[in-house]
């Protein structure tokens, strides 16, 4: 995988909850993906990156690998599901105004098939429900190259602070 995202060395290079609200869920996504803001520190060990935002939905790609095998060779059913909640949750976080955050309260993933370590993957999620106190987003995960389904989930998240217009 192509790597020119930044990532943070120290947690003193994250913003600010007050600099993250500051902006709309979806500016704050284009931040990432620009590089103005940093992408979660975990897409780094996991092997997936931020290519995509608009409103209501956000596109990964990621090629786990050997670092992600269980005992059968085969990618760990944790990274299906961590990929998934970050994209999902993600999804949400495009929908939310100035002054809102979010934490994912639940997550729900269906492993459909096994991937290969090296497997290329486009992962999405988008946004289904915005309500006042929670977000409901739904996530798929495929081949790049084939189309092929692999997971799909969902995941509510517990929408926080007050919006500003």
């Amino acid at each position: 995988m192509q790597d020119r995202a930044k990532f943070a060395q120290s947690a003193n290079d994250f913003p600010t909850r007050d600099e993250v609200i500051a902006t709309s869920g979806l500016e704050y996504m284009h931040k990432i993906i620009s590089g103005e803001a940093p992408h979660p520190t975990v897409a780094r060990s996991m092997n997936f990156r931020v290519i995509g935002a608009e409103k209501g939905q956000v596109t990964f790609s990621g090629s786990p690998d050997h670092g992600q095998s269980n005992a059968f060779g085969s990618v760990q059913g944790g990274w299906y599901a961590m990929v998934l909640d970050s994209c999902m949750s993600m999804a949400v976080i495009s929908g939310l105004a100035k002054g809102q955050f979010q934490s994912t309260i639940e997550i729900k993933v269906n492993l459909i098939r096994a991937i290969a370590p090296g497997t290329a993957l486009t992962i999405t999620g988008n946004l289904s429900h915005l309500g006042r106190s929670t977000g409901v987003a739904t996530g798929e995960i495929r081949g790049t190259l084939d189309d092929k389904l692999y997971a799909q989930g969902s995941c509510t998240c517990f929408i926080q602070g007050t919006a500003q217009d």
